[in-house]
């Protein structure tokens, strides 16, 4: 083979591994997977008690557990005087995705006396509260969760034996982030309906709508502010009025560390009126002051 033929064949078979290469499809990475969007999980969680006696929506994850004990405390009455505490010892449980369940066990003691004549009581009980995700702020803007919460407490108080009490509670709890990483808001809905007897036969209510803020001002630590108002009835629904009462008041929470929060919050009576009774204040059906400090434990 002469030196022109081997240059050209060598030329030739260049220019085919070329083409050759050129039709070889060239490989891409694999997309990376779209980020799985759910009203069960949020890509900014707000803490359920960062807005005082206001909830936030947010449920456990499924097979998370956290224990909690709250304190609850109610000061001042129209007569006499009153002072309560109550503590509530819950285990909250993710069971199933959107769903929570919270079993707990309460103790209440009320120091009381009217007209020199004291009417202390005691009470134990346990409930159950159950909670479903509805909507996620990251699908929907907003969160929004139905609570169901029923109960029931065996009362003890001075001079009128002793009888049970059976409670149910239906609430709405919904939740909004007004500005990323500082500012959220809260709205709640519940209606308590409450049954007593056979003695004494008593059938109650009480209905609550609250709304608060919550500033998240350095990591983990959030100040809140809240107005809710609430309305008696002596009966399960929203006939025969008791009385009515408008509360406000701050909040605080703390993510102390990763597992343990802490959090309190105070309101104080601003407005309300009892049925058939003087003065500008509900002192009947509510107290003048609330308190309740929590301690949370995640693990």
């Amino acid at each position: 083979m002469s030196s022109k033929t081997l240059a050209f064949a060598v030329i030739a078979a260049a220019t085919s591994a070329t083409a050759f290469a050129a039709d070889l499809p060239s490989r891409k990475a694999a997309p990376a997977p779209a980020p799985v969007i759910s009203a069960c999980t949020e890509s900014e969680g707000i803490p359920t008690d960062a807005f005082g006696f206001t909830t936030g929506s947010d449920v456990a994850e499924k097979g998370a557990f956290g224990p909690s004990l709250t304190y609850n405390g109610g000061y001042g009455t129209r007569a006499g005087s009153s002072n309560s505490h109550g503590l509530t010892l819950q285990g909250s449980y993710g069971l199933f995705p959107c769903f929570e369940i919270g079993p707990y066990v309460l103790g209440n003691f009320t120091n009381a006396s009217a007209g020199g004549i004291s009417a202390d009581s005691n009470a134990l009980g346990a409930g159950v509260e159950m909670k479903y995700r509805l909507l996620g702020r990251d699908m929907h803007g907003i969160g929004l969760t139905l609570v169901l919460d029923p109960s029931f407490n065996r009362a003890d108080p001075d001079g009128a034996g002793r009888f049970t009490t059976y409670n149910t509670g239906i609430r709405i709890f919904a939740d909004k982030t007004l500005i990323p990483n500082t500012l959220y808001a809260a709205l709640n809905l519940s209606q308590d309906l409450t049954w007593t007897g056979p003695s004494p036969y008593l059938r109650s209510s009480t209905f609550t709508v609250g709304g608060s803020l919550a500033w998240q001002v350095s990591d983990g630590l959030y100040l809140s502010g809240e107005v809710r108002h609430m309305r008696a009835h002596n009966d399960l629904g929203f006939g025969n009025e008791a009385g009515y009462a408008t509360f406000a008041g701050p909040g605080v929470f703390w993510q102390a560390t990763k597992q343990l929060a802490l959090s309190a919050a105070y309101n104080i009576q601003v407005a309300g009126k009892a049925k058939g009774e003087p003065g500008n204040l509900d002192l009947t059906n509510f107290s003048q002051h609330l308190v309740k400090v929590k301690l949370g434990y995640s693990f």
